[in-house]
C-alpha cells in the first residue's frame, strides 16, 4: 500500500513537471495578446478621434473615447510624440510601436498607460492633439482643479481650458 502511494505521488509530481512549460507558455501567450490587444484600442480610438471628429475649443467640449486597458503586471503602454506613436512594451521583450495619425500628449508626468483612459481631441495653437486623461479623477478631469491644461486657444485669447 506504502509503494502505491509513493508511485502515485511521483507519477503526479512528474506529470505537473512535464506540463510546467506549457501553462508557462500560455500564460505568456495570454499576456501578451492582452498587450497587443490593448495597444491596438489605443490605436484605433485615436485614428477614429482624427478621422470622425472635429478637435473641441477646449478640454471640456472636446470630443472624448473612454477605454478600459487591461495591461498585464511588467508590461506598460505608453504613447509617444515623436513621431505620434503608441508603444506597447511586454515584461521580457521588445517593444513594439504603432504609428497614430494625430498628435499624442498625456496628462501628468508619467507616459505608461494603465485601466480607465479618456482620449480627448482638442484643438491647441499648434496643431489639433489627442490628451490621454486618467479616468481615476471625477468627471475626467474636466473640473477646473484637474484640468490638463493643452495649451492656449489659437485665437489667443485669455480664458480658463476647461
Amino acid at each position: 500500500m506504502a509503494v502505491r502511494l509513493v508511485l502515485t505521488l511521483a507519477f503526479a509530481l512528474a506529470l505537473v513537471a512535464a506540463a510546467q512549460p506549457a501553462v508557462d507558455h500560455a500564460t505568456r501567450t495570454r499576456d501578451a495578446a492582452s498587450l497587443d490587444a490593448s495597444a491596438d484600442r489605443v490605436a484605433d480610438a485615436v485614428a477614429a478621434l482624427d478621422r470622425r471628429s472635429e478637435p473641441g475649443r477646449s478640454l471640456a467640449s472636446a470630443p472624448r473615447r473612454t477605454l478600459r486597458l487591461d495591461v498585464p503586471d511588467g508590461a506598460a503602454i505608453a504613447l509617444a510624440d515623436r513621431p505620434p506613436r503608441v508603444v506597447a512594451r511586454p515584461p521580457n521583450g521588445t517593444p513594439h510601436a504603432t504609428t497614430l495619425p494625430v498628435r499624442v500628449a498625456v496628462c501628468g508626468d508619467r507616459s505608461d498607460l494603465d485601466g480607465r483612459v479618456t482620449l480627448a481631441y482638442v484643438d491647441r495653437a499648434d496643431g489639433p492633439v489627442v490628451v490621454a486623461l486618467r479616468g481615476f479623477i471625477r468627471g475626467d478631469a474636466t473640473t477646473a482643479a484637474h484640468a490638463c491644461t493643452p495649451g492656449p486657444p489659437r485665437d489667443r485669447r485669455a480664458r480658463l481650458r476647461l
